[in-house]
């Protein structure tokens, strides 16, 4: 499968309307069209998820393709140490409804925006699970 089939089959058919998947350093693999992670904010976001610590975004929040998210949630490692696929939430600081989830892989960041205007009538948990499920092969397959 190719990365413009992880995008439109595994993210868009999960209910996000903008979907991207980008390597650690920034470089676009495939988006859906007009979306852009720029690659200074894909950079901080890999760093971030591969610290130790999202203190560096609780309080101030984040820019994902421009925009400011207010942080909502993230985990880096589970009780026991596991790391896990390292994530971040966050909500739109101007349309309240609107989500961004970031996932960080063994090779790339995957970044999903939900709004349920445009989903499908899919739950934002139903598409955070979905996303995870194609993180956790693009981990199996050291991708």
């Amino acid at each position: 499968m190719s990365w413009d089939d992880y995008v439109n089959r595994n993210l868009r058919g999960a209910g996000f309307c903008y979907a991207a998947i980008v390597g650690l350093d920034g470089s676009q693999y495939a988006a859906t069209p007009g979306y852009v992670v720029l690659p200074e904010e894909a950079k901080l976001m890999s760093d971030l998820l591969s610290s130790e610590s999202l203190d560096a975004i609780t309080q101030e929040g984040f820019k994902i393709s421009g925009q400011k998210y207010a942080f909502v949630r993230g985990e880096l490692e589970d009780d026991e140490g596991t790391i896990l696929v390292p994530y971040v939430q966050g909500n739109n600081k101007e349309k309240s409804t609107q989500a961004v989830l970031c996932m960080r892989t063994a090779k790339c960041l995957v970044v999903a925006v939900h709004d349920p205007e445009y989903s499908n009538g899919i739950s934002l948990g139903t598409a955070n699970t979905e996303m995870g499920k194609l993180c956790d092969y693009l981990l199996e397959n050291n991708l």
